[in-house]
This record gives C-alpha cells, sequence and structure tokens, in this order.
C-alpha cells in the first residue's frame, strides 16, 4: 500500500512542497501520481479537493485512497520528484468557508441543540442541513450573531491529535467512529470537532458569515451561508442590485421593499382591469362573429387563428362564443408550440374534448377536457390551419 503523509494536517498554510513520486500511472484524465508526501487537500468530509501545479503541469483532482492520495494532473511527470504549488486562493477561501461551518454549527447547537447531518462546500455557497425543520428566522439570526462574535474574538483554531478514547472523554460536537489517533479542530470554549480539513489559524480570518437563506425539508432545514470573502462578494452584489433597484424607482434604497409593493399591487390591479376589458372586447366579438357566420346543420361554425401574443383573448373568445346559441368555437393559436380551444354552447350535439384528443393525435399533439370546452396543442403552428379544418370534419 502506497502511504502519503498529510502535510495538510499539520500546516493548512503550506503552499509549496517537495516531494517523491511513489507510483504512477496513466488515467482517464491525464496521469496519476500518487506522492510520499502532499499539501494537496483530496474532497472529503463536504469539502471540494485543492487545485494547484506539480512541477508546472495543473492539478484536474485530488483523490483520497485510503493511506495513499492519488494527484490527477493534466499530463505525464517527469522524473522521480516534484514541486507542488497550492492554488492559494482556492485553498484559502475553502479553509475560510469550512472553519465557518464549524462556528456555524456549533452555534446552532448552542442555541436550540440543533445538530448538523451535513454539510456542503460549493463553489458559490455553503449549506449545512440541521436536524429540525421548526427552526425560526430569529434563530437563524441568533445563530449567526454567536458564529460571527467569536470571529470578532479572533480565537485561536487549534488542531491537534488524540486518542479515540481520550477524544470520545473530552467531548465533541459530533461523535466519531473512527479508531487509533483523531485529528481534533478546537476553538477554545466555543466547539471541538473531529475534522481532517483544511481551517485557517484563528476565527478572525474567517471574516464574517452571512447566511443566505434556509429551506425547510422533510424533518430537515438546510441554511444556505458564505463566509470571508464570498460574503464581501456577496454584500457588495446585494447593494449593487438594491442600488439598481432604486435608481429604477427614482427612490431611496430604504424605501425599495415599499416601492416593489406598490407597483405589485398597481400591476395587479391593471392586470384585472385589463382582465375585464378583454372579457367585454370577446364578448363584443362573438357576437359579431355569430352574425357573420352563417349556419351548417342547425349550428355556427366559428374558427379562427389567433397570434402567439393573443393567448388570453383566444381563450376568453372560446368561452365567449359558448354564450351565443348553437355555436362551435374552433380556435387556434400560434405559437412554440401551438394551441387549440374548442368549445360549443350548452346542449351541442358534438364531445368537444374527443375533437380536440383525436385532432391533436393527429398532428402530432395532446390535450383534453369536458364536454362543452377543451384545450390542448402541441404541434408546429404551420399545421393550425389544417388542424382546425381537420376537427370541422369531425363535426
Amino acid at each position: 500500500m502506497n502511504k502519503t503523509e498529510r502535510l495538510f494536517y499539520t500546516d493548512c498554510y503550506l503552499r509549496e512542497f517537495e516531494a517523491r513520486v511513489i507510483a504512477a500511472g496513466p488515467d482517464p484524465r491525464g496521469w496519476r501520481v500518487v506522492l510520499d508526501r502532499t499539501a494537496f487537500y483530496p474532497e472529503s468530509g463536504g469539502q471540494p479537493a485543492d487545485r494547484g501545479t506539480l512541477s508546472g503541469v495543473p492539478v484536474v483532482d485530488v483523490v483520497d485512497e485510503e493511506d495513499g492520495i492519488a494527484h490527477i494532473v493534466a499530463r505525464q511527470l517527469d522524473g522521480p520528484s516534484v514541486a507542488g504549488q497550492i492554488d492559494w486562493e482556492r485553498r484559502f477561501d475553502h479553509m475560510q468557508q469550512h472553519t465557518g461551518q464549524h462556528l456555524l454549527s456549533a452555534a446552532f447547537e448552542k442555541i436550540g441543540n440543533y445538530k448538523t447531518v451535513s454539510f456542503h462546500l460549493g463553489s458559490e455557497t455553503s449549506t449545512v442541513d440541521l436536524d429540525s425543520d421548526r427552526l425560526s428566522r430569529r434563530q437563524m439570526d441568533e445563530a449567526e450573531d454567536l458564529a460571527n462574535q467569536v470571529i470578532f474574538d479572533d480565537r485561536e483554531v487549534r488542531i491537534w491529535f488524540a486518542a479515540a478514547d481520550e477524544a470520545a472523554r473530552l467531548g465533541l460536537r459530533k461523535p466519531t467512529d473512527r479508531e487509533g489517533e483523531i485529528r481534533l479542530v478546537e476553538v477554545p470554549d466555543f466547539d471541538r470537532s473531529a475534522c481532517g480539513g483544511t481551517h485557517v489559524s484563528r476565527t478572525g480570518a474567517v471574516g464574517i458569515i452571512l447566511v443566505r437563506k434556509f429551506e425547510r425539508l422533510k424533518g430537515l432545514t438546510r441554511v444556505e451561508f458564505v463566509c470571508g470573502r464570498r460574503a464581501l462578494k456577496a454584500a457588495r452584489g446585494d447593494y449593487l442590485t438594491l442600488a439598481e433597484a432604486a435608481r429604477l424607482f427614482s427612490g431611496a434604497l430604504e424605501n425599495v421593499p415599499t416601492l416593489i409593493s406598490k407597483q405589485g399591487e398597481e400591476l395587479r390591479a391593471a392586470g384585472r382591469a385589463r382582465e375585464k376589458l378583454i372579457k367585454r372586447l370577446a364578448e363584443h366579438e362573438a357576437h359579431e362573429l355569430w352574425s357573420e357566420t352563417g349556419e351548417k346543420g342547425g349550428r355556427r361554425i366559428i374558427r379562427r387563428v389567433f397570434a402567439a401574443e393573443h393567448y388570453d383573448e383566444a381563450k376568453m373568445l372560446a368561452h365567449a362564443l359558448t354564450r351565443q346559441p348553437a355555436t362551435v368555437a374552433l380556435i387556434g393559436v400560434k405559437g412554440t408550440p401551438a394551441a387549440l380551444f374548442f368549445a360549443q354552447s350548452a346542449g351541442g350535439t358534438a364531445e368537444m374534448s374527443n375533437v380536440l384528443r383525436q385532432t391533436a393525435a393527429k398532428f402530432g399533439g395532446k390535450g383534453g377536457g369536458i364536454r362543452d370546452f377543451a384545450q390542448g396543442g402541441g404541434f408546429d403552428e404551420a399545421r393550425l390551419e389544417d388542424a382546425l379544418e381537420f376537427a370541422e370534419g369531425l363535426l
């Protein structure tokens, strides 16, 4: 078994190192290299793997293989030794997020005994899943405030090793089933956890923790958060968005929610007024079309095709035509895909749902409804006229 010394266990700030190649070979993504020692962190415990270079060749992945760590590089390496360089911006970002997660998880335990059941460090945000779906916004703020206070205290983040039985006696936030020597990450008087990840040396280096949102899942609460530079980027983005909204509303930043609410109500009122107007126009147009259309077999069959932007008007016209005596409406609406509305006056002899299903199936669509009103579509708008002609033939 090829064993790799994990330099990041004792020095998370190590950016460059030299190592000896103890195994190498081809890999579907390039070349696989196992070293006798490495500062590259492999994906584990919710934290993504490091990136960087080995002797100038990009590292595309780092894989934990129990005792050994495999580095997947873009191409074959030459020589028995390598010089490794960590992508420090990525590493430090992960250190901020992971340490921030420890603080936030500990804070949730302290404010309500909510335990973290999983952690994910994403490329933009991170999440923790808590073992309850009953957390409130007030509790989110309380935990966020507590975690940030520990950051502002700039406490030491202590990394040390202890035997499994000793670690169990010390009391860990989350019990571990690991045996042998356990790596512990501790923030004095706040949190002690078994963890193999990379962390900052003092809580102040986390910068700040910002809870972005939370959602209740089945029996859980998922909390999305950002730390450090990510929090700065998110806060700046939020401010710029709010400032642009204020500019568009010609108001102050603090008034944006009120202005949005006011405009929303105005839009809803305008929508209601528009709907009433469309309905009145549909009734008028229905009467005109009925008057202009001759009878066939004791009823009037009205066919019409609308442009895609008049979908609502088309549907209302179909309904309005059913209020005319002895009338069948075959209405098509262009679009991608096209739509159909088939309707008839009460007491009509046709089964409009059957007519629509047969028509839609004939032209590659689908639909259905009830006896006097059906809708569907799903085919090319170029075939609308043929579809309406086919439907009239079924009548």
